[in-house]
């Protein structure tokens, strides 16, 4: 059960380590979310589609690169694919 959870998480990790520049950019300009950097926060994750800032606040991923906030969006990405696919 739980190493199920971990080699489909190792398989994500080793998809989003494996695309290329011009992929990640698609993916992130496909994906619903956005990332936003708050000095004291740091990042957080907002819908696209929300005007309303306070309703579009999706999740805090706290203090954490740039390039760590992205792979989580591309995660949640790869993740929904993947369920559409099963």
């Amino acid at each position: 059960m739980w190493f199920g959870k971990y080699f489909k998480n190792q398989s994500v990790q080793k998809q989003i380590k494996n695309l290329s520049e011009t992929e990640r950019a698609r993916i992130l300009m496909e994906s619903p979310f956005e990332v936003g950097c708050f000095q004291g926060t740091g990042y957080d994750v907002f819908l696209k589609s929300e005007p309303d800032f306070e309703k579009a606040y999706i999740r805090g991923l706290g203090q954490v690169t740039g390039e760590v906030a992205e792979n989580w969006i591309i995660e949640q990405y790869i993740l929904t694919q993947n369920k559409n696919d099963d």
